[in-house]
């Protein structure tokens, strides 16, 4: 057991139940970042964070961090406490987290369980055109532990072997998971849905045109600290790369809105 870890979740636990008690509760607009692992999330987080009467917590169903959870598999009603608790603690007008979707199976929540708990919420749905791409960035990750890159920092190279059935399995999983999202469609009354690509191209638009208008602020220009990690093609970073080459044009998607409902479409590369 990391002590120090644990004291510090315990100092966190301490400090949100004693504003909640005793702190006046002042009204604000919940934001939620809903997105899959390396989608741009901390990325984003950083621009909106730079906006006016904005803050951002982290993953607060992520038990690795002291703001998180205690367990993977905590029970839906003490992960929507949670995040209440969280974000009552914080002092803007709009406050708000990301949340995986990975997170929401785990704690055995829907997105309607979190539109129910927070119903004048906004959300940015977030998620990534180029499924190989991510992938790969997922398990460069997962074996340099470095999740993210920032100015100053010195980059951790690696090159991975992808097993073909791991890399459909992977895209097919995602995709779905996106579908099934996107399947509620009172969702598109209140989301702004953005790829990876989208933010990188042009955060600043993307700002000034659709994520502070949902919020009703005016929009500061997009600036941040964190730095591109994999910009390596990727026959260069995985070992096998001819045999999932072939794979590549049926990794990728693009999400948009139809009416009430959403389609899910493979582009070309």
């Amino acid at each position: 057991m990391d002590f120090h870890f644990e004291y510090k979740r315990l100092l966190h636990q301490l400090g949100l139940q004693r504003r909640w008690w005793f702190k006046v509760h002042r009204p604000y607009q919940p934001l939620f970042v809903v997105a899959t692992c390396r989608t741009g999330s901390n990325l984003l987080l950083s621009y909106l964070n730079n906006q006016p009467a904005v803050c951002m917590r982290g993953e607060l169903l992520y038990p690795g961090s002291p703001f998180g959870v205690r367990r993977y598999k905590t029970l839906p009603a003490s992960a929507l406490h949670h995040i209440r608790l969280s974000l009552q603690s914080l002092k803007s007008a709009i406050r708000g987290c990301k949340i995986m979707l990975y997170q929401l199976t785990n704690c055995r929540l829907s997105i309607d369980d979190v539109g129910a708990a927070f119903p004048n919420a906004k959300y940015i749905i977030l998620y990534r055109e180029n499924l190989a791409r991510q992938f790969v960035s997922h398990r460069l990750a997962d074996i340099t532990q470095q999740y993210a890159l920032r100015a100053g920092d010195n980059k951790k190279l690696t090159r991975i072997t992808v097993q073909p059935e791991e890399l459909s399995k992977y895209c097919d999983e995602t995709q779905e998971g996106y579908r099934e999202l996107l399947r509620h469609g009172w969702l598109q009354k209140c989301s702004v849905l953005l790829s990876y690509e989208e933010l990188v191209q042009n955060a600043d638009l993307w700002l000034r045109q659709e994520i502070c208008p949902m919020l009703g602020i005016e929009a500061m220009a997009a600036s941040t600290n964190f730095q591109k990690q994999n910009s390596q093609p990727l026959d260069d970073v995985i070992t096998n790369y001819s045999q999932v080459e072939h794979l590549l044009p049926s990794c990728r998607q693009r999400l948009e809105w139809a009416h009430s409902n959403s389609t899910l479409t493979s582009v070309s590369p």
